[in-house]
């Protein structure tokens, strides 16, 4: 069998967009006059803009930790703004059809226990944010109306009024989803719809939180406000004639636009918003796409940032979307059939990973580079080290790669270890070379050592999606 493709037809249609639009607004403005503007920045003004990022992202943070807290929900500021950088990871820096809000809500549903309300909390901070947004839009709309009357303008805010009033029709009518959930045969959409239905369940639960509800619409406000200030000041680095009043208009109008689902991350959209509304404003269309690019810049360090912090988390999203599978099917070998499979690493070389991807999942037990790059350099310099040296050095580092290790435990030469983390000794504990520790499985494997615990030379102590606990003293040897 072939193997599947990784985008559809839908993904290079919009790629083409993004690169079409890029293209046409990169003539219309000329390559010059853009050049013109951009050496002509003010570093100071620059350095101000991207310091408004993090507060914007701050601003997000606090409104989603409210609502959590309102759904019942805790976790920390500091994680959630974290989580929200992420989200900017998935949203800017790679051609994803998994977007950063989805990232968002799977994240925390699995560190919460408590995935219904994690994706709650994610529609309501967005839903008010759209909300506070179209009514900006269409004040400011109406505001420059004589200016900025396109057909085109008018249509995408009208479209956008429309899906808004069907989302929250949808939203608020539980027995919408009940009789699709009847009278759609696929099973697969009527798992989707039950799914679907616990998240509105937690969504309407909001109903009856209403101080929560209006701190998210203050919230959203501020946050555009902010937004506001963000597009003024990102505008004075190439150009000082800007006023306040001409930021309220153009900043929601291009927001708006660049919701429009034809581009790759509203690629060509956003800027050919900016040159737009620049321009029928009186101001040039040069300095428009130059703020354009600034902000996607921005946003773009803010995603690498993401990318960074979510490779230290080693969660493998595609892994947290498809969901445990307890059963795997194979048709080669002695067994055939559903059977779960004999070890950790037949299941991840069944797994269409790359060969770094598959030897991370079967050494570490998480895509994370940093606990990649410690276990290798450690496992490196000491794990064959001879002597006095070797053991001192073992018991030294070692504890960076293992969940914990008690006061004396030692290692001798070229001891295996899989799946670190999930490795535990008590106090002097002696593990003989050549010795194997695998905690290889879920996130619930385990290995246990108590205290004064002998593992003889060449032992093998192995998990499978389970967990193995030696009590205090105890010799374990390979004969």
């Amino acid at each position: 069998m072939g193997s599947r493709k990784k985008y559809g037809a839908a993904f290079y249609l919009r790629l083409a967009i993004s690169l079409g639009l890029i293209l046409y607004i990169l003539n219309r403005v000329g390559l010059e006059a853009l050049w013109d503007t951009i050496r002509t920045a003010n570093l100071s003004y620059l350095v101000l803009s991207i310091s408004i990022t993090p507060v914007l992202i701050l601003v997000s943070s606090w409104k989603w930790h409210v609502i959590l807290a309102a759904l019942g929900v805790r976790y920390s500021f500091g994680g959630l703004f974290w989580l929200y950088v992420v989200g900017y990871f998935f949203n800017t820096v790679l051609p994803t059809n998994v977007g950063g809000d989805v990232v968002r809500a799977v994240i925390l549903g699995k560190k919460t226990g408590k995935n219904p309300q994690a994706f709650s909390s994610v529609f309501v901070e967005r839903f008010t944010g759209l909300t506070a947004l179209l009514l900006m839009a269409i004040v400011a709309f109406l505001l420059a109306i004589r200016k900025l009357w396109d057909a085109w303008i008018g249509l995408a805010l009208l479209l956008a009024l429309v899906g808004y009033a069907i989302l929250l029709y949808v939203l608020l009518e539980p027995k919408i989803l009940k009789w699709m959930g009847a009278k759609i045969p696929v099973a697969f959409l009527r798992k989707l719809i039950a799914k679907t239905e616990k998240f509105q369940s937690a969504t309407l639960a909001l109903k009856h939180k209403k101080a929560a509800l209006v701190f998210a619409m203050a919230n959203s406000l501020l946050f555009y406000l902010v937004a506001v200030f963000n597009v003024y000041v990102t505008t004075l680095v190439f150009h000082p004639g800007i006023t306040l009043a001409d930021c309220f208009i153009i900043t929601p109008i291009v927001l708006v636009i660049t919701m429009i689902p034809l581009s790759i991350g509203g690629i060509g959209l956003s800027e050919g918003a900016y040159v737009f509304t620049f321009t029928r404003l009186g101001l040039v269309g040069a300095v428009g796409l130059s703020v354009a690019f600034l902000m996607r810049a921005k946003a773009l360090v803010a995603g690498i940032v993401g990318g960074i912090y979510y490779s230290f988390m080693g969660m493998g999203i595609k892994e947290e979307l498809s969901g445990p599978a307890e059963m795997k099917t194979v048709d080669d070998g002695d067994v055939q059939g559903k059977v779960d499979y004999f070890s950790g690493f037949e299941d991840v070389m069944r797994r269409k990973k790359s060969p770094l991807a598959k030897y991370q999942d079967i050494v570490i037990g998480n895509g994370s580079l940093w606990e990649l790059c410690k276990y290798e350099l450690i496992t490196a310099l000491w794990a064959a080290c001879p002597g006095v040296i070797g053991y001192f050095s073992r018991q030294v580092f070692y504890r960076f790669i293992l969940g914990s290790i008690g006061k004396g435990s030692v290692f001798g030469k070229n001891v295996t270890i899989r799946h670190g983390k999930k490795i535990f000794l008590g106090k002097r504990c002696v593990a003989e070379e050549y010795s194997m520790l695998s905690a290889q499985g879920d996130e619930h494997s385990a290995i246990t050592l108590g205290n004064e615990v002998l593992l003889g030379r060449g032992t093998v102590l192995s998990t499978r999606n389970g967990t193995i606990s030696i009590g205090d003293y105890s010799n374990i040897g390979a004969n």
